[in-house]
């Protein structure tokens, strides 16, 4: 049968090269022995079976060279064996039936369509091992080969060649004939897994490791050796950069400058059995010999660790290629075709432009060299701007079709910034910090008003600094004011005409109407998105302004986190308690690196993963994953990053080495342990403070506890009415919010609330036939009973009606005492801290005459109205009000739901707040006429709905009587020694976190500055009040506030010295903030996110920190605020992401249900056994340095000079001193910004604009703001009497012998049964006045009037209002 066989092979005319194999040596021989007996092989199209393949591809088939060797197909032969068969390959065309063992039909047809096509060939032979098996040598025809002879579209060989490969067996020996069934290795089919969860891959993404040798290009090789010579000086910087940062901003540079290519990230590269290389498409299940490049990305994410430099490393790479221009796209850098021979000078200018020569450069260079300034070139130079021109699409005509003009673009070597709003001004102190004065030109955006210079203006600037919301404006070129925009086809005008005239009173859309954007004019150097996470959104306005009108060489993001949860490994350690504290960092962040490393799909298949693809597909539009029009070129992300180990399906069985390969061709991040080797951060200690909670914290605590039980008692765990019920999540989410807030201070609780519980829950009891337990009814007897002793405490009821946090006064003057306290006990005395701001302020101003307690009783009297009587009482003939409910219908108070209380006298946030006394307002134009001036200063406190707040217009008490006729700082400064007001001290709070964070702060404040990271708005109005009364310098960076303040307060926090304390919303925490002028954090209350807690401390320990950082996170001691935060700490990143709000945790609702009762000792319940005690009793009266905080603000200007506009106070740097002077130009004064409702004295007052543009002034009379509040909001006439009468009483002057001042009748007696369930801001007066025209009348009669200048007109506008 071998001679029948060897007899056709030579009928057949085939030179013996064309049937030659390849053995597994790679040596070459020839077929002339048959691979089993009873086998006939013919090469010849016939004998193939194939009549579909032309002449040309049946010649391209029978050269093995075309074919990649892919693998074997092993089986046992039952067939006699011939001797020569074993030892030599053969050609199988066609395939022999099956053999009747191991290859079974349906792969044999599989095997003999793809053999027949041309697709594979196939070669068999015995192993000469195992003689009983014989092996098919299988090759495939590339397809990158002969795609225009073979077709490669046909769905049922693909499913052919699919079922195919999946058998066979790539190990060398089975290739080589010497097949051993243990030996055997499959063909992967799938995409090579690559072992690691996200988390994991991040953070091992190797360091930089730029290279000089790899950039060609000239100027921008001198500008990498400039970065990476750490003897070399870049020009311009000022700070000294660390050889991480050098080698990053290289990278940078690097990649910009390269036009380098990188193999298709689809693609895998694999050795076949005989060694030789091929590319592997696995979803595509397409085989490749030549690999598949595409263009790298010019651009990517600078993914350095949150304080490592970021904005560092982006000036230093702007700086070194300043003045570089971006390039001309090869399309449109063709020479010009002039019509006569050019000037020399014109030709030079030519080539210049078209080769994007950065001639400043060379200009500098020559002017350094020869002080030659080169002006008439420069000149020349400078008026024929490089630029091309983007020729016309072609467009299908008719008579209609406009034709638009050919698109011209002009270089520019600028640099687009955009940054979130809050981070606008801290870009601008960065850049002022580091770069050189009069060195970059840059331009700041961040006014929505503000347009944009024209094109041949904005070029000239190196940077261009936009707020985001000012960028995404320009999302209306080519629209008109009305936004309707122009479309191809020219449309007849069909406008009315004007009257009986044939003119139209035409509206069309005209084209000089249409708003065109300067910045699709340019093509510049670069762009970079500051926090550029956020532009992961592909529908986002800001996108779409990026690609509908940015062109720009090179794009990058600038993000710590890339993507949601992303972090490097250095965050999360931050967030460890104590980990600072093991002996080694390395061994620390291994340990974390190693919990994170295995692929979860809980955690790998949505947020981060799905965020970076949208960064490369939408903004860096990196190919293949970005849109194309060739077809195939496109590439889905989900595809192609994951193992799928499915032909059609998505199994998401890990991750693929596509995943690897496109990460590190897109991040720039620099690994841990080589930040270490370069630069030392202090250490950091993170701890946990377990504080026994005060008798007030246990009242609360146990408030909720009964609320909660009474609602799982009555509601019989059932049903809608249960709070754990699916349908109350909304009630629910508030009720936990408020029970996490609680743990600081609580008085959202009112005694009416607690009556209507005891009510609720003992009606309940009473009943029969109920489905409650046994256990349950005992557990609701214990709580109720409990009740008794809130409702026995008369500081607790104080509290609740007038919203305030309580502080504890030790020898308070025993003659105006029973006047200031919230309870009988004046030992020691329990009263508000407004009340005690107040009386700090009464007594301070004059403490230069011989009794500085007069007055001081009467004070106290008006001071706590609210805290004894509650609301304003009614007067005779008012309509009595409609009784409100005070339990919802979940049979719980309705305050336990209901948000934040709304303070006293304070804005509140809280959207569920049904009283909220003020909103933004209208600009409004500076008042002429003469202010008075305040007699007390303002302390720098924001506000937290988006306005700016005074101390004492917002926080503070109202000024007592005659508190405007005592200027501090007149005569003596501090009490005379022996005076008993030197004796009272503030010796404790109601709150054990207060007083606990109060000593901290006392301790460490005058060497450190303080970060005080807090949630829920009130506790930053009881913070800052307290620290107010201590007179510790403070600001609040609050979640609602105007964006441009933000940055604001920031900068000024970390640059100026008289700011120790920042209170910062935690919900603010994770937005590119420098804080390290910082090194004391505290958590108020536990954050339970260790993301963000980790982001939140990451805000301080950072490149700059000089100091060791500690942070401290207060937690109650056996309350559920405990449990809770014990919980988090041990739920996994997994359950962390599942729990979009913390509740949703199983264990979490499980320690909130299960709350008890804490129990309250008999001795905490009066006398110094209430309080949470400070570790060192503090001064109340003349404290060291009142009379700062208490000082006047005079005027820097006179009134009636103009307002000079923003352009040109930010351009002046116009500062007002604190004492009144004009500072000298050398001098560093405290810049008066909007952070405390004032502006410059001399620029007159003005409102808040709507969207936060400017700020109401601190030196404006109260009545002026709230004429404008009433022209507009139109509040309650109650409230415009109280804060009337509160104005008039400097005009008023109180008689000797503790008398009824003048204008007043005494007191009336409260109506004690209006009590609100939640007593609003105090809306009323409870004097009766006498008549304002009266009293008009009088002070125009008296020859001596006592009012000051202007009460006259003061009290017309009261009579006005009234």
């Amino acid at each position: 049968m071998g001679e029948e066989m060897r007899a056709s092979s030579a009928e057949s005319g085939e030179s013996p090269g064309a049937n030659s194999t390849r053995d597994g040596d790679g040596s070459v021989s020839s077929d002339t022995s048959p691979s089993s007996p009873g086998l006939h092989f013919s090469p010849d199209r016939n004998a193939r079976g194939d009549h579909s393949l032309t002449g040309e591809a049946l010649a391209l088939c029978s050269n093995l060279d075309n074919y990649l060797p892919l693998g074997c197909l092993c089986f046992e032969d039952a067939t006699p064996e011939d001797d020569q068969v074993a030892v030599e390959w053969r050609d199988v065309a066609p395939l022999p039936p099956p053999p009747l063992s191991v290859l079974d039909g349906g792969l044999y047809a599989h095997l003999q369509k793809l053999a027949s096509s041309g697709w594979v060939r196939v070669f068999s032979r015995r192993s000469h091992t195992e003689s009983r098996y014989s092996i098919f040598r299988i090759y495939i025809l590339p397809f990158d080969v002969g795609l225009r002879l073979i077709d490669r579209q046909s769905n049922a060989l693909s499913v052919a060649l699919r079922s195919l490969v999946g058998e066979l067996d790539v190990s060398t020996d089975a290739w080589n004939g010497s097949y051993t069934p243990h030996k055997a290795k499959k063909f992967d089919m799938w995409a090579t897994k690559e072992e690691g969860s996200l988390f994991w891959m991040f953070n091992r993404i190797p360091s930089p490791t730029p290279s000089v040798g790899l950039v060609k290009e000239k100027y921008a090789r001198e500008a990498l050796e400039d970065i990476l010579d750490p003897a070399s000086l870049i020009p311009g910087l000022k700070t000294q950069l660390y050889p991480y940062q050098r080698r990053s901003a290289g990278l940078m540079i690097q990649r910009e400058a390269i036009a380098s290519l990188e193999l298709d990230p689809r693609l895998e590269h694999r050795i076949a059995p005989d060694g030789s290389d091929y590319y592997y498409n696995a979803r595509d299940l397409t085989f490749l010999r030549h690999p598949r490049y595409y263009e790298a990305s010019r651009g990517g994410v600078l993914a350095e660790t949150m304080g490592l430099g970021k904005t560092l490393i982006c000036l230093a790479t702007i700086l070194a290629t300043k003045d570089h221009l971006p390039k001309i796209p090869a399309p449109y850098s063709m020479r010009p075709v002039r019509s006569s021979v050019a000037r020399l000078a014109d030709m030079a200018i030519s080539a210049t432009n078209r080769k994007s020569i950065p001639w400043k450069v060379e200009f500098q260079r020559i002017r350094h060299a020869t002080g030659d300034e080169m002006a008439s070139c420069r000149e020349k130079l400078m008026q024929s701007p490089a630029s091309y021109e983007i020729p016309i699409p072609p467009t299908r005509w008719n008579r209609k079709t406009v034709e638009p003009p050919p698109k011209k673009m002009t270089l520019a070597p600028t640099t687009l910034i955009v940054v979130p709003r809050n981070l606008c001004k801290q870009w601008q102190s960065e850049i002022r910090k580091h770069v050189g004065r009069d060195f970059l030109r840059v331009l700041v955006m961040d006014d929505t008003k503000k347009a944009l210079p024209p094109p041949e203006a904005l070029r000239l600037n190196d940077i261009v600094l936009f707020t985001r919301s000012r960028f995404e404006m320009e999302i209306k070129d080519g629209a008109d004011e009305l936004g309707r925009r122009l479309g191809t086809t020219a449309r007849d005008c069909r406008c009315s005409y004007k009257g009986a005239s044939r003119d139209r009173d035409c509206h069309c859309l005209r084209v000089d109407a249409l708003y065109d954007s300067p910045l699709k004019h340019l093509h510049f150097k670069r762009l970079i998105i500051d926090e550029g996470h956020f532009f992961s959104n592909s529908g986002s306005v800001a996108v779409t302004v990026v690609n509908k009108l940015i062109t720009a060489d090179h794009r990058w993001v600038v993000s710590g986190t890339p993507a949601k949860d992303l972090l490097g490994v250095e965050v999360d350690m931050s967030a460890a308690e104590n980990l600072w504290h093991t002996p080694s960092t390395k061994d620390s962040r291994d340990a974390i690196l190693n919990q994170r490393r295995h692929f979860n799909k809980k955690d790998d298949l949505g947020g981060a993963i799905k965020s970076l693809g949208a960064l490369a597909t939408h903004f860096l539009r990196i190919k293949p994953w970005c849109a194309s029009d060739t077809p195939g070129e496109h590439a889905e992300w989900d595809d192609h990053i994951y193992r799928h180990e499915h032909a059609r399906k998505r199994t998401y069985s890990g991750f693929s080495t596509c995943l690897t390969r496109t990460m590190q061709a897109m991040v720039v991040k620099t690994q841990p342990e080589d930040v270490e080797k370069d630069i030392d951060l202090p250490p950091l200690s993170h701890e946990v403070v377990r504080l026994e909670p005060s008798f007030y914290d246990k009242l609360t605590a146990n408030l909720f506890t009964l609320v909660l039980t009474a609602n799982a008692v009555t509601s019989e765990r059932t049903d809608v009415d249960y709070l754990f019920h699916k349908n109350s999540l909304k009630a629910r989410s508030q009720l936990i919010s408020n029970l996490r807030q609680s743990a600081f201070f609580w008085t959202g609780f009112s005694e009416a609330d607690v009556l209507a519980s005891l009510k609720s829950s003992s009606g309940y009891l009473a009943k029969e036939g109920t489905a409650c337990m046994e256990s349950d009814r005992v557990l609701l007897t214990e709580t109720l009973a409990f009740a008794d002793t809130i409702l026995q405490s008369e500081g607790w009821k104080s509290l609740s009606r007038s919203h305030e946090l309580g502080l504890f006064v030790e020898d308070w003057p025993s003659e105006s005492a029973e006047h200031w306290g919230f309870d009988d006990a004046h030992k020691p005395l329990l009263t508000g801290i407004s009340q005690l701001l107040e009386a700090q302020k009464h007594v301070n101003e004059r403490v230069s005459e011989e009794d500085p307690s007069e007055g001081l009783a009467g004070a106290g009297i008006r001071a706590l109205a609210p805290a004894r009587y509650g609301t304003a009482t009614k007067n005779e003939g008012d309509k009595p009000e409609a009784e409100k409910s005070v339990m919802t219908k979940l049979g719980i108070p309705i305050s336990s739901i209901d948000g934040e209380p709304s303070l006293r006298r304070r804005a509140s946030l809280s959207k569920s707040s049904p009283r909220k006394p003020f909103k933004t307002f209208k600009v409004t134009k500076p008042q002429q006429k003469q202010r008075r001036t305040k007699a007390a200063g303002k302390s720098d406190v924001g506000s937290l709905d988006g306005t700016a707040l005074s101390m004492d217009a917002g926080i503070a008490p109202p000024p007592s009587t005659a508190a405007q006729e005592h200027t501090p700082g007149e005569g003596n400064t501090s009490l005379p020694p022996g005076s008993p007001f030197l004796r009272s001290r503030i010796i404790g709070t109601t709150s054990a976190k207060l007083s606990y964070l109060v000593s901290q702060i006392l301790k460490h404040y005058q060497q450190e500055k303080i970060l005080v990271f807090y949630d829920g708005d009130n506790v930053a109005y009881y913070i800052a009040q307290m620290l107010e009364l201590l007179h510790i310098k403070h600001e609040i960076y609050a979640k609602s506030l105007a964006a441009h303040l933000k940055s604001e307060y920031v900068v000024r926090f970390d640059q100026e010295e008289q700011d120790r304390v920042l209170l910062m919303d935690v919900r603010n925490a994770a937005f590119g903030l420098n804080i390290r002028s910082a090194s004391r954090i505290y958590f108020i209350n536990p954050v339970c996110r260790p993301d963000i807690e980790a982001q939140a401390i990451k805000r301080a320990h950072r490149i700059g920190q000089t100091r060791k950082v500690w942070c401290e996170t207060l937690v109650l001691k056996n309350t559920v605020e405990e449990r809770m935060l014990d919980r988090s700490k041990r739920m996994t990143r997994s359950e962390h992401r599942e729990a979009k709000v913390l509740e949703d945790d199983g264990d979490i609702r499980q320690i909130i249900q299960s709350a008890r009762i804490i129990p309250v000792d008999e001795h905490e319940s009066h006398g110094y056994g209430q309080m949470a005690p400070l570790e060192e009793a503090q001064q109340l009266w003349s404290r060291p340095g009142w009379e700062y905080f208490m000082g006047s603000r005079k005027p820097a200007t006179s009134i009636g000079k103009k307002r000079k506009s923003r352009a040109e106070d930010d351009e002046m740097q116009d500062y007002t001193a604190t004492d009144g002077s004009v500072p000298s130009k050398r001098r560093v004064i405290r810049r008066n910004l909007a952070f405390v409702d004032c502006t410059d004295a001399a620029h007159g007052p003005y409102t808040v604009d709507a969207d936060g543009e400017e700020d109401a002034s601190d030196d404006e009379p109260i009545l002026n703001k709230w004429q404008r509040r009433s022209s507009t909001l139109g509040p309650p006439p109650e409230q415009h009497l109280e804060a009337m009468s509160k104005r008039l009483d400097p005009l008023m002057p109180s008689m000797n012998g503790g008398e009824t001042p003048i204008g007043m009748r005494a007191p009336r007696a409260p109506n004690q049964s209006s009590v609100d369930a939640q007593p609003s801001i105090a809306s009323g007066s409870n004097f009766q006045k006498l008549s304002i025209g009266e009293l008009l009348n009088e002070e125009q009669r008296s020859p001596e009037p006592q009012t000051k200048l202007g009460d006259t007109e003061l009290l017309k506008e009261i009579l006005r209002l009234l």
